[in-house]
């Protein structure tokens, strides 16, 4: 009987001894292996992964509202968490260009889309809801906060959280035992954020077992193609961008990843940027050595106007229709994808299906119908892994990159090149 339970226990045990990102990647791994076996028979499982994901949903928005709160009100000097901003923003601009640039160069050298039907075989491609920037500056400010977070506008919510933290600090010490709530309350929320997360193997494998449940490897060679070019393209503006900036500034590129494989993990496997704050501004924090109150208010800023990993899937998408309606791009059209990417990539930011309302603003910039977007859609999943985790990576990035430029660190600040990593 013995050995019955001991065969039984020691997968438990081995399960249990591995670290929080190993059992997340294992749990992908094992997810998709179940997909593929049983086919079509996995759809039992997706319950499980939805309250995974309404977990995530729960938590977004008291999340980035306390955190942006707590960032403001924790900052000593007002001045400062200005010329974060400001520097924060140019960064932004700077690396989504760059990524819209990778993604097409390979887009262009791999060619996706060529070979394909063309479209008058498709069905139409559903009207979308173009950005308008006037209606874009005129809702940023809020007229009820509880419908932006009711509705999820996440700008929205961003927008009166930065307001509230500012009002906080001008009130001086008749505010102190409001922004000692907010402080405390921050911790609840974290914790709470926490419980989530270890739930995530357990979502994980249940959304992988689903996905690939439903469309296991049978994918068409074109759209296989777009795959590659958005991985590609995400890695090599990992290793060109990202490695490269921290070389500049005297941080090793590997010992850095390493100190965010974590956080890189969730954000690969949710497809999620707001699920995965919670870890990343821990890792960026205890990791990375970043201040705290930085972190907490670059982190949630980036997940919605830094996209680099948004750029690249919308430029090689964008490259993929060109190819599927034979129409020659040139110089000046890829001038204009890229403006249009950077423009349009944060001006969506959180809106819901903000990936499909981009590609279909940039593809009417260049003149394209937009029948493409189905089939691209239909692997949306897959991108959306890869790009949502060169989304993450690129917000970590900026974050130690600006507040190493502040230089607000101790003697240990970013000191990613030492030899001992905790998880």
């Amino acid at each position: 009987m013995k050995p019955l339970l001991s065969i039984f226990y020691s997968p438990i045990r081995v399960w249990r001894c591995l670290k929080a990102w190993q059992q997340v990647i294992l749990a992908l791994i094992l997810g998709a292996l179940f997909g593929l076996v049983f086919k079509g028979s996995a759809e039992f499982l997706k319950p499980l992964g939805d309250l995974f994901i309404n977990g995530i949903n729960m938590i977004v928005m008291p999340l980035v509202f306390i955190a942006i709160v707590s960032a403001i009100t924790s900052v000593g000097d007002g001045n400062k968490m200005r010329r974060v901003g400001l520097r924060a923003i140019i960064v932004y601009a700077i690396t989504m260009m760059l990524a819209a640039m990778i993604g097409i160069g390979v887009a262009v050298l791999v060619e996706p889309g060529l070979g394909l039907a063309h479209a008058h075989s498709l069905q139409q491609a559903p009207e979308l809801q173009h950005i308008k920037w006037q209606s874009f500056v005129s809702n940023l400010i809020p007229a009820n906060p509880l419908r932006a977070f009711v509705d999820g506008n996440i700008l929205q919510v961003i927008v009166f959280a930065a307001l509230l933290g500012v009002a906080l600090r001008q009130a001086g010490e008749k505010a102190a035992p409001v922004i000692n709530f907010f402080q405390a309350f921050t911790h609840v929320v974290f914790r709470l954020a926490g419980l989530i997360i270890s739930f995530a193997p357990y979502g994980v494998f249940a959304l992988s077992a689903w996905v690939f449940s439903q469309f296991g490897l049978s994918v068409l060679w074109s759209l296989i193609k777009l795959i590659f070019v958005v991985y590609l393209a995400c890695l090599l503006h990992m290793a060109i961008v990202y490695g490269g900036g921290l070389r500049l500034i005297g941080i090793k590129p590997f010992a850095f990843f390493k100190k965010i494989r974590y956080p890189l993990s969730i954000a690969y496997t949710t497809s999620s940027s707001a699920a995965t704050l919670p870890v990343s501004i821990e890792a960026t924090a205890t990791e990375l050595k970043v201040p705290r109150e930085i972190a907490q208010f670059l982190l949630p800023l980036g997940a919605n106007f830094n996209l680099n990993g948004l750029s690249i899937y919308v430029s090689a998408a964008t490259v993929f229709a060109a190819n599927f309606y034979g129409v020659h791009l040139h110089i000046a059209d890829y001038v204009t994808l890229v403006l249009t990417i950077v423009l349009t990539a944060m001006g969506a930011a959180g809106v819901p299906g903000s990936g499909v309302i981009v590609m279909g603003a940039v593809m009417s910039s260049l003149g394209l119908p937009l029948g493409a977007i189905p089939l691209v859609v239909g692997v949306d999943r897959l991108n959306d892994m890869m790009q949502t985790m060169t989304n993450v990576a690129g917000d970590i990035f900026a974050t130690t990159v600006i507040a190493k430029q502040e230089q607000e660190r101790e003697s240990d600040f970013v000191n990613v090149n030492s030899p001992g990593v905790s998880n």
